[in-house]
């Protein structure tokens, strides 16, 4: 597969929303091109929203410490292994400016990776000079591990994972991920993107808290931004070894990114496990409804463990993805090697319905 045309989170906003005069925006029945939880924050989060603007006049200094100790106790981390972000976009960023900044300048940096994969890291690396080296997933859409493993060279400067994975939706066996990491990182820095990691039931997800508290050289990202609703409130946190976290801060606001109303109610959001899981349960089920809509019309959806599905189209990316904007309904699409896909987000029910019922409209 080749790579995205215009597939990075940046890209899009950058199309959609920033250069686009206001009256143009189509008026939306199904916002489903952001990857964004319908369900919002948990009223627990809401609670502690509203409570929290008593204390909006101040900073967040120490309140950074009772989200730690518990992110610390759910990951089997200590303290000095967190740093956290509005969101996980700036520990992508200060990553990707860490690892092609350092060094001898004559050298090739490069950063590797499998595409189709989330771009932002990516992009940004290239803009500094870096080079992509890019393997294909495998037939299953997934990532290959081992062929990743056979293009490490001495100037690979970070690997990066996005798991589960953005725009595909799937994911990497667990004990094969870490059989990888601990191989791997002795070499080369391992950048786990986990910003999906939430739609996994925790039984099924990989322990990379163990691979940071053993002293591996691994960072994992991960943002309140899916599972927690919290998009436009903006927190997530990076899990690496003290030295490494020394060195992403010098190219990151640190704390001060997060204001302590976000970080309140970041508090409770974390702890309401009830919540988690009925957006975990009704993502899960609303997938499914809709992945066996898209099947029984004959198109073949890759299987997905996040909040997102990605199948192929039969129309050129930019007319179908124009025309279920002009129909009020919000996607994204990509292109991989000639074939066009459709990514859509999982919304309510009656999104999904209603996204349904124009895509059938559009493709005749």
């Amino acid at each position: 597969m080749a790579a995205p045309l215009a597939g990075s989170q940046q890209a899009f906003a950058r199309e959609f929303y920033l250069t686009a005069p206001p009256e143009t925006m189509p008026k939306l029945k199904a916002r489903l091109m952001a990857n964004e939880n319908p369900y919002g924050i948990s009223p627990k989060a809401r609670e502690a929203l509203v409570k929290a603007v008593d204390l909006s006049n101040r900073y967040a200094w120490m309140e950074f410490g009772e989200l730690a100790n518990r992110i610390g106790e759910q990951e089997g981390v200590a303290r000095k292994h967190i740093l956290f972000s509005p969101g996980s976009s700036d520990i992508l960023m200060a990553a990707a400016a860490y690892y092609t900044q350092n060094g001898d300048p004559s050298k090739p940096r490069t950063i590797l990776t499998c595409r189709p994969t989330y771009d932002d890291l990516l992009e940004r690396s290239e803009a500094f000079g870096a080079k992509i080296e890019a393997v294909p997933l495998t037939p299953q859409y997934e990532y290959d591990l081992d062929a990743m493993k056979a293009r490490i060279g001495p100037n690979t400067k970070m690997v990066y994972i996005v798991n589960p994975n953005n725009p595909t939706g799937t994911i990497v066996n667990p004990q094969k991920l870490e059989a990888f990491v601990r191989e791997v990182a002795p070499k080369v820095p391992v950048f786990l993107d986990e910003a999906y990691i939430d739609f996994l039931a925790p039984a099924e997800r990989p322990n990379t808290g163990k691979l940071v508290a053993e002293g591996l050289n691994v960072i994992v990202a991960r943002t309140f931004s899916k599972i927690h609703a919290f998009a436009g409130l903006r927190l997530g946190y990076g899990l690496a070894q003290p030295d490494t976290l020394k060195a992403l801060r010098q190219y990151t606001n640190n704390n001060f990114g997060v204001s302590i109303t976000t970080l309140m109610a970041g508090i409770a959001a974390y702890e309401d496990r009830e919540w988690q899981t009925y957006c975990r349960t009704e993502n899960a089920k609303v997938r499914d409804y809709t992945t066996k809509a898209l099947k029984g019309m004959g198109y073949e959806v890759i299987p997905s463990f996040a909040n997102f599905l990605l199948f192929p189209i039969r129309m050129k990316p930019k007319t179908f993805e124009n025309q279920m904007w002009a129909n009020g309904i919000g996607i994204q699409t990509r292109e991989f090697g000639g074939q066009p896909w459709c990514r859509v987000s999982i919304g309510t029910q009656a999104e999904m319905e209603a996204f349904l019922a124009e895509f059938k409209k559009v493709v005749g």
